[in-house]
């Protein structure tokens, strides 16, 4: 079955053919290795990669992929492209180079939220046309926190605004985004002539106006404050975060034990849980009885848990008699960092984190918007975008390892020389413009660029391994074998039919909406690139179809699978934010559902007057 499918190319049959074809039983299996792929997405039992790992196995072993189909997202152009692309930035943030170009921009912001987005917002935009705008937002997180602190400005009126308009400068070139380069290896997969670098940067372009206009307008007063700056509200961070303590033997310069309950809540914690030596869960709230062994779940203030730590009445979950050791022969002190895109800590459990031994640092707290899975604070496994409480050394501020791992939100790492930093840029520069006039291929441009930054020192190979956010490649590789296993079997073909024969009588601009609307709903349950690997097969067979040009629809399929700005779990851009900007899930909605809308109509629009003959 498997070679048989795997012969199989690209074809156009007529509108009959398509409409009657029957579904096999490859087709339906095929539905069922997507249906299975959605649900472990949206449930994240396991990492995205992982999944993705699993599709390609499974696609093989069933045969509707062959081997080499199977293995070819490992080599495909798109895939190291993306690869060597994240590597270069990496180059770029190693030296330094954002970072002070962007403290320059900072000192001509003003003292309004609507000043400090006009500055910033264009230069996000064209930073995020060329470099991985998540990359770009990791950079901004402890910057716009020190900004909003220093002006007294609400951090959560600039975060949202910037993480929208990097999204959308990355829809302006062809490596703005790694759903771009996929769609384009999809278009080339098919015989359609691969997209220029700037074939679509004129919609780009319009989309990121309409974002800014909105967002300076409008946009930035329909989010709330609900991060407050630290110097007007000294009462924003209690409650926020969860920490645990055990309650020690009471010498007699500590709280006794009858009086620990009220030294708890005159401090303002919030008393969440009780648990016993022996593990029983006993009475939960503020009139709880708290003895001698019992283990309390918090939740409260960074400064207040400070304080627990100096009481020998309470020990940290996290505070060993070795970490005390170790951390007492130097200088401490408490910050907050977020778990970084592609970070290794993702999945682990707080208790099996070496940061002791790796940075110098102790987790104390975490904060989450949503529940713990679990009444163990060590038991949590880690998630992109928690806030960690810890204690640190130095190390933590001047690591250069640090980034990969953690965002540091008071800590602005330190940059290199002005010779790597102006080599740096020029490598950059260099390969963009390979690519951008045509020169050599984007992957090979790509790579040069990573040689030149290796031999000038600008990275080392060893910090790029590092640095790399592997699982955005592994995710790629293994979902390329998707889109051919969906042109083997023909169900590009069969879900195209029934999408012209619901469609039938319209005009070609409702069309290019109502696959818009569906493509936007669906990044929301899959990753973007996954949306995009699912949906532009069907996107070309549509096309061909209705007789119109298929980059129409891929370009619908590529801007939509980027543009949902309604929820924090339709890009890993957004869900960065979330927590840092103490945002609620409906922020997203009220202030990213009109943005959605109306970029989403400047998009279907322009693509309708661009490709669409009348």
């Amino acid at each position: 079955m498997g070679m048989e499918l795997a012969r199989r190319g690209p074809s156009v049959p007529s509108p009959l053919s398509i409409s009657t074809i029957p579904m096999t039983f490859e087709m339906w299996f095929l539905c069922a290795v997507i249906l299975v792929a959605m649900v472990l997405f949206v449930t994240e039992k396991v990492s995205i990669d992982v999944t993705s790992i699993f599709i390609a196995f499974t696609l093989m072993a069933s045969g509707l992929v062959t081997v080499t189909q199977g293995l070819s997202g490992f080599s495909n152009q798109a895939a190291l492209a993306i690869l060597s692309l994240l590597i270069l930035n990496t180059g770029l943030e190693n030296t330094g180079v954002l970072r002070v170009v962007t403290s320059k921009l900072v000192q001509l912001t003003g003292k309004h939220a609507w000043s400090v987005l006009l500055v910033l917002l264009p230069f996000v935009a064209i930073l995020s046309a060329f470099t991985n705008n998540t990359a770009v937002i990791a950079m901004f997180l402890p910057i716009l926190l020190l900004i909003g602190d220093a002006k007294g400005i609400s951090p959560s009126k600039l975060l949202m605004p910037m993480a929208f308009i990097s999204i959308l400068g990355g829809l302006c070139t062809i490596i703005g985004t790694s759903t771009n380069l996929l769609v384009n290896s999809i278009a080339r997969q098919y015989g359609i002539v691969p997209f220029t670098f700037f074939e679509f940067a004129e919609i780009g372009g319009a989309m990121v106006i309409a974002g800014a206009v909105y967002m300076l307008l409008i946009g930035h007063r329909v989010i709330p404050a609900r991060r407050k700056p630290l110097d007007k509200s000294a009462t924003d961070r209690v409650k926020r975060f969860l920490t645990e303590i055990t309650i020690q033997p009471s010498p007699e310069s500590a709280v006794p034990v009858e009086e620990i309950r009220k030294t708890l809540t005159d401090l303002g914690f919030e008393i969440v849980q009780i648990t016993t030596p022996g593990g029983r869960v006993t009475q939960r709230g503020a009139d709880a009885d708290i003895r001698t062994g019992d283990k309390v779940l918090l939740r409260g203030n960074p400064e207040h848990i400070l304080k627990l730590k100096a009481d020998p009445t309470f020990a940290l979950t996290a505070q060993t008699k070795e970490v005390n050791l170790q951390l007492n022969k130097k200088e401490t002190k408490l910050v907050e960092a977020v778990v970084a895109p592609g970070s290794e800590l993702i999945g682990r459990r707080i208790q099996d984190l070496d940061l002791l031994g790796k940075y110098e640092c102790i987790p104390l707290a975490i904060q989450r918007p949503d529940e713990l899975a679990t009444d163990r604070i060590d038991e949590v496994r880690l998630k992109l975008g928690d806030v960690l409480l810890l204690e640190a050394t130095t190390k933590l501020s001047m690591d250069p390892d640090v980034p990969k791992d953690l965002i540091v939100l008071d800590t602005v790492h330190q940059v290199q020389s002005l010779r790597r930093r102006w080599t740096a840029v020029l490598i950059f520069a260099g390969a963009i413009a390979a690519a951008a006039f045509n020169l050599v291929p984007i992957a090979i441009s790509a790579l040069g660029g990573v040689l030149a930054m290796a031999v000038t020192g600008c990275i080392t190979m060893n910090e790029a391994y590092k640095r790399v956010e592997w699982k955005v490649y592994f995710l790629i590789a293994g979902l390329i074998p998707l889109g051919i296993a969906i042109q083997n079997t023909g169900l590009d073909d069969r879900i195209a039919g029934a999408f012209i024969t619901t469609t039938r009588g319209l005009e070609p601009f409702a069309v290019i909406v109502i696959l818009y609307a569906f493509t936007v709903v669906i990044t929301n349950i899959m990753a973007n690139n996954a949306t995009a690997l699912l949906m532009a097969p069907i996107a070309i067979k549509i096309a061909q179809q209705l007789h119109i040009d298929p980059k129409a629809l891929l370009l619908t399929i590529m801007f939509a699978a980027s543009t949902s700005f309604f929820t924090p779990v339709g890009y890993h851009t957004l869900t960065l934010i979330y927590t840092p900007g103490r945002y609620k899930f409906k922020d997203y909605f009220f202030s990213g559902l009109p943005l959605t809308i109306l970029v989403s109509g400047v998009a279907c629009w322009m693509i309708w007057q661009r490709y669409v003959p009348g």
